[in-house]
């Protein structure tokens, strides 16, 4: 064959090949801009980086529920415990950004794990897409119910009595800890930290005589205080929380200023398309307002969130902030 008839031949070759490359793109980009309308065609993981029992995982489930009803597909939960929310979290974040793979994350694997933990393998701002901030309540100062205290005060002065000054502290995650260091810091007493896989098994702990204290979450910790298994000594937000009317806060028990609310929010792995991150916030701003989900919420001494991703996006950035200072202050180093 003469040169001149390869050359048209190759031209021709090309052109086919880029024709078939162009032809594959406008079908995947068909395919994807129809995505969000079928979204989801199979079930969706919600991944919670702690072990049953805690108020990430009720919340999960709580709204796996409530997102199957509407969007007429199955919402998994998947729990992932381990390395104070780290293992569950890093999962995700390395999870295909597809919008089968979400994360139920808490406020500390976001903001607190990143200050505590040394080489962390997930960017908490830059792995993740915010969905919705579900919820924020406080933290309940709970004291095995065979100890003297009766308040946080009386807490304090059996601290003292102590040779070392010393309580056993079960630390769930690193925000828990950073709470109780600080509450320690201000209160006059130490804490040795006594670390759980979540908020079950730290509460078996806590009944047993294991630990001493724990800042817990309000969810997981109702049915053992109503049961006088666990004495509530005091919440640690500002205000006192409508489902605890009764414990006094930490500011109102001695600590002027102290103020530490938790907060839960539902996340996605970075690069999920922006049309599903919309469709599961609208199902989500409707969900977080019907009043079954509110009475739910407020039941488990939560405020029910709302689904501005930008505000989230900043809370995020800050609260890091935030905990740095606190880490800095109580001498926490990342390990």
């Amino acid at each position: 064959m003469c040169p001149h008839k390869l050359a048209k031949l190759a031209i021709s070759s090309r052109a086919i090949c880029a024709a078939m490359v162009t032809a594959v793109s406008l079908a995947s980009a068909s395919a994807f801009a129809q995505a969000p309308d079928r979204y989801p065609e199979r079930p969706v993981k919600i991944v919670v980086g702690f072990a049953p029992g805690g108020t990430n995982d009720i919340l999960a489930r709580v709204l796996s529920q409530k997102l199957q009803q509407r969007m007429k597909q199955s919402f998994v939960v998947e729990n992932k415990p381990g390395a104070n929310s780290a293992i569950g979290t890093d999962f995700v974040a390395k999870a295909p950004a597809d919008g089968y793979t979400l994360l139920v994350s808490s406020s500390g694997g976001l903001t607190t794990n990143p200050v505590t933990m040394a080489n962390i393998a997930y960017d908490p701002v830059k792995g993740f897409e915010p969905i919705a901030l579900l919820g924020s309540f406080p933290l309940i100062v709970a004291i095995n119910s065979t100890l003297p205290a009766k308040n946080l005060q009386e807490l304090v002065s059996f601290a003292k009595t102590r040779p070392d000054g010393m309580l056993n502290h079960g630390a769930i995650s690193s925000s828990f800890q950073l709470a109780s260091e600080l509450l320690a810091s201000k209160s006059g007493f130490k804490v040795n930290q006594v670390n759980y896989r979540g908020s079950g098994p730290a509460l078996v702990a806590l009944m047993a005589g294991e630990v001493d204290v724990e800042c817990v979450d309000s969810a997981a910790v109702l049915p053992q205080i109503k049961s006088g298994k666990i004495r509530a000594l005091a919440v640690t937000t500002a205000k006192r929380s409508s489902a605890w009317p009764d414990v006094p806060t930490v500011a109102e028990s001695g600590v002027p200023g102290f103020d530490v609310p938790i907060w839960t929010a539902l996340m996605a792995p970075k690069g999920t398309p922006k049309p599903i991150l919309e469709k599961l916030r609208a199902n989500l701003k409707e969900i977080l307002v019907e009043k079954d989900t509110v009475d739910r919420f407020v039941a488990l001494g939560m405020e029910p969130g709302n689904t501005d991703a930008q505000a989230l996006t900043d809370r995020i950035s800050s609260d890091i902030k935030r905990w740095a200072a606190v880490a800095k202050a109580a001498n926490i180093k990342p390990q």
